[in-house]
């Protein structure tokens, strides 16, 4: 079965953007690729032009199909036009504060979040129309959530022939057009080509939440930021502070010595700390625990002192491993989390609990930078 392919594009004042794609994705291209259904996001003012001179009374739209023989089924109609809405939900006729803008990148990055969860589809992005900012957010989308079989490109239109109000397509047939100037052109000797854009295909690296979520342009950037860029752990320990790319929280005095304990231990060994089985009581790990939290200025509670004083059962490392994650997605959300969480690693084919290979780890002393 053939993918479903989707042909995106932003657009403005100008609906020409979609038959000239069109006429370079169907006619021109060298493989020719013919959309199932075309999709525009535009705004009120928009959605009138493109309905009233693409759709409306089988205009060129229609006109472009039966110019070049085009028998396949297009769902192209006023319900594959988006609107763009501000936060109230009303419809924008134009994109003029700096909230309508945010508002038209939540309205893309939500479009072709959509279109790229379903993996027996194809979606191909054109960025020829709207304002420049429109164009912006459709590429940064696609590097976001794009997938192998996803493009991004751009039409270019011979001089004269672009944004011309009567011009739509290169004709097969004669067809006049006058400039302003009185001078006649030839619709049919325009050129049209497709302009492939390359982009950073970045979807591998970002979690499940970020590609199946509903979080908006500025959002969904951040949060990409966090996930996808070097992670930077700073831990000052007697005050069981620390920091992730900037985010801050808090430890209780255990979890701050578990984790302690697991970077050095880690650090000297280049190993991971082996779990403990059910019936192990390991009195090795216990005093390094207790060590640890003496040279780092940690006090422990007489609780965690008392459990420990004949040893370090599985229960107390596994549960205070679950707790000290729960700490840090509490602190830092789920998708920074789980770049710094204690799990199950592999070092030197050894596995155990350790932190992953890519953290770089700074002890700030006494509380300061």
């Amino acid at each position: 079965m053939d993918p479903q392919r989707i042909l995106l594009l932003v657009s403005g004042m100008t609906p020409q953007i979609v038959t000239e794609t069109l006429y370079a994705l169907c006619v021109k291209a060298d493989s020719v690729w013919i959309p199932d259904e075309i999709h525009l996001i535009t705004t009120g003012q928009g959605r009138n032009n493109a309905v009233l001179q693409l759709l409306e009374d089988k205009k060129r739209f229609y006109h472009f199909l039966s110019d070049y023989n085009i028998s396949k089924p297009i769902r192209f109609d006023e319900s594959t036009i988006h609107l763009i809405r501000d936060a109230q939900g009303k419809e924008l006729m134009d994109l003029r504060t700096p909230q309508d803008n945010e508002a038209a990148a939540d309205t893309i990055t939500a479009a072709i979040r959509g279109f790229t969860q379903n993996q027996d589809s194809e979606l191909h992005v054109s960025l020829a129309g709207g304002r420049k900012t429109m164009g912006f957010y459709a590429g940064y989308a696609l590097s976001l959530f794009g997938r192998p079989q996803d493009c991004l490109s751009h039409v270019l239109v011979s001089e004269h022939y672009e944004s011309h109000s009567d011009f739509y397509y290169p004709t097969p047939y004669r067809k006049e057009i006058t400039l302003r100037d009185n001078r006649s052109l030839d619709a049919s000797q325009a050129q049209v080509w497709l302009a492939k854009i390359p982009f950073v295909r970045l979807r591998s690296g970002l979690p499940q939440s970020l590609l199946t979520g509903n979080h908006g342009f500025s959002e969904t950037v951040e949060l990409a930021r966090l996930a996808t860029e070097k992670m930077q752990l700073r831990l000052w320990p007697s005050e069981g502070r620390f920091e992730v790319n900037g985010k801050a929280g808090h430890l209780t005095p255990v979890h701050t010595a578990l984790l302690l304990w697991v970077i050095k231990y880690c650090q000297i060994n280049g190993v991971p700390i082996s779990p403990l089985v059910d019936y192990q009581l390991n009195k090795e790990y216990a005093s390094a625990l207790q060590q640890t939290a003496n040279d780092y200025n940690v006090s422990l509670n007489l609780r965690t002192e008392e459990s420990l004083k004949s040893g370090m059962t599985s229960t107390f490392l596994e549960s205070n491993v679950s707790r000290l994650n729960e700490s840090l997605r509490k602190n830092l959300g789920r998708q920074l989390a789980e770049r710094c969480k204690l799990a199950s690693r592999t070092y030197r084919g050894r596995t155990g609990y350790g932190l992953p290979e890519d953290v770089e780890i700074e002890l700030m002393e006494d509380g300061s930078l």
